[in-house]
């Protein structure tokens, strides 16, 4: 490591801060990409179902945040959780069509009102990312919401409005501990 770091210095003359930036982004995209191959294997029987959530769960939270573990272990297995309600547990929950829709609606409005959470090591994001974040969030809900309306009884976008709820639900108990000064 310390031969990498070395050549980067000389080679393109960089600093220790922007190093140790560059080693926090691999380390970060290891670390992420390690629990989403752990998940992998353990939703391996699902395994499109488990990329489908994956893919919402990420463009939500990349949108608006929400609740951060700030060890491995507490993130992987919040994680698991998550997907396994969404996979495993509330689609068996049957909701009539409108009762979807309707929790649709309220994930808007608490993903307007509430998002974007983020972590304490990352800095407040500006006023224009902060309104494109809720927009491009209830936007894409909102999308959803037309998906659902239309094809209502699709396993993916079952799971889909699932993981859009439990998003939704982890931005209120995001929110709640950031006024409690827990995150």
């Amino acid at each position: 490591m310390e031969l990498i770091k070395n050549h980067l210095k000389t080679k393109y003359q960089l600093s220790n801060y922007q190093i140790a930036q560059i080693a926090f982004l691999f380390k970060t995209l290891l670390s992420e990409l390690s629990k989403m191959i752990i998940m992998g294997v353990i939703f391996h029987k699902q395994l499109t179902l488990y990329l489908f959530a994956l893919f919402v769960m990420l463009f939500l939270r990349c949108s608006t945040g929400g609740l951060h573990f700030y060890t491995y272990w507490g993130c992987l297995a919040c994680s698991i959780t998550y997907i396994a309600l969404a996979l495993w547990i509330l689609p068996a929950i049957t909701l009539s069509s409108y009762i979807k829709l309707s929790l649709l609606l309220i994930c808007i409005l608490v993903c307007n009102f509430i998002g974007p959470i983020v972590s304490k090591y990352r800095p407040t994001p500006s006023e224009e990312l902060y309104t494109r974040g809720k927009n491009t969030t209830c936007k894409f809900i909102f999308v959803y919401s037309l998906a659902l309306f239309i094809i209502p009884e699709n396993a993916y976008l079952v799971v889909g409005f699932w993981t859009i709820i439990l998003h939704s639900l982890q931005l209120i108990i995001a929110k709640i501990c950031k006024k409690g000064g827990y995150t």
